[in-house]
């Protein structure tokens, strides 16, 4: 069953996830006009070129997956999402596109979105917040199944309408994670579009005991 997903546990290793946290940390959380806590993203310049070598490492993988040619990595962004029980972390959208007049606008030279979880899920007590989180899980609303946050574990899928995500309420911890966005082309150097017809199945089918 050939998935969308590409899915690399360890990609980052524990300590490397703590370093970053460490070189990254969030002491006092972006507020909105309601005083309540928002996302926060910023380049992580120290860490970029790392990651970046070893996500080249996956660009044979990424070509044979998705039938196309890499073209390139943006700069790595952080992403620090903090706790916050009253709304979701982040509303419905996708890697590429924003919804505008009752349809999905390609605004991004963006067609792959990748991210790497910084901090491990735990729903039980007790819970260390300095490598743990509860809740911002990973939803993917089309498919109605979600992922729960993996430290080191990178996931990689098309960035387009049809992978629309979501991340759920933040309810004790902060949420870390890496955002990557890459960017391909056709075998023929043309635009490259997600074909849903080459990837059959459900969620189920796609993933191989990961999650």
């Amino acid at each position: 069953m050939k998935s969308p997903f590409i899915v690399i546990q360890d990609f980052l290793s524990p300590l490397i996830c703590e370093k970053i946290i460490e070189d990254n940390h969030v002491g006092q959380a972006n507020v909105n006009l309601d005083g309540d806590p928002i996302k926060l993203e910023r380049h992580i310049a120290l860490w970029d070129h790392e990651i970046a070598t070893r996500f080249q490492e996956l660009v044979p993988e990424i070509e044979e997956r998705y039938n196309c040619n890499y073209r390139g990595l943006e700069k790595v962004l952080l992403q620090h999402y903090p706790e916050n029980d009253k709304a979701p972390a982040e509303g419905p959208g996708c890697g590429n596109s924003v919804f505008s007049r009752r349809k999905w606008i390609k605004n991004k030279d963006v067609d792959l979105v990748g991210f790497i979880w910084l901090k491990d899920f735990n729903d039980s007590l007790p819970l260390d917040t300095s490598y743990e989180v509860y809740g911002g899980k990973l939803e993917f609303l089309a498919h109605q199944f979600s992922l729960v946050p993996q430290r080191g574990t990178l996931v990689l899928f098309p960035a387009g309408p049809h992978f629309i995500t979501a991340i759920s309420p933040v309810l004790l911890g902060d949420l870390y994670m890496l955002r990557l966005n890459v960017c391909v082309e056709t075998k023929e150097h043309g635009l490259w579009f997600y074909q849903p017809s080459e990837y059959p199945g459900k969620w189920q089918d796609w993933f191989n005991d990961h999650f």
